[in-house]
């Protein structure tokens, strides 16, 4: 058997965090804090990276494609005519 005194008071409860942690929420809105400018910060240094890697590696891959093509034209070369 259940209670509904206790499921009533558990409700009650909850209620009242409810209400009074909404406008502690709100307040903390207004401000931007360390935590907040040391998240900003390391967004958008992961974010350089990101960029930066990214043309690293089409720069490479675009070296390998070169480098592909003038191994395929020197074995062009080297073939026999028939």
């Amino acid at each position: 058997m259940s209670s509904t005194t206790g499921s009533g008071l558990r409700r009650a409860v909850f209620g009242a965090v409810l209400v009074l942690g909404m406008p502690l929420l709100a307040a903390c809105d207004d401000s931007e804090g360390p935590a907040e400018r040391a998240g900003e910060a390391i967004d958008n240094t992961a974010s350089n990276v990101a960029k930066q890697t990214g043309e690293a590696l089409e720069n490479v891959g675009n070296a390998i494609q070169q480098k592909s093509r003038e191994a395929s034209d020197a074995m062009d070369d080297k073939k026999p005519a028939n």
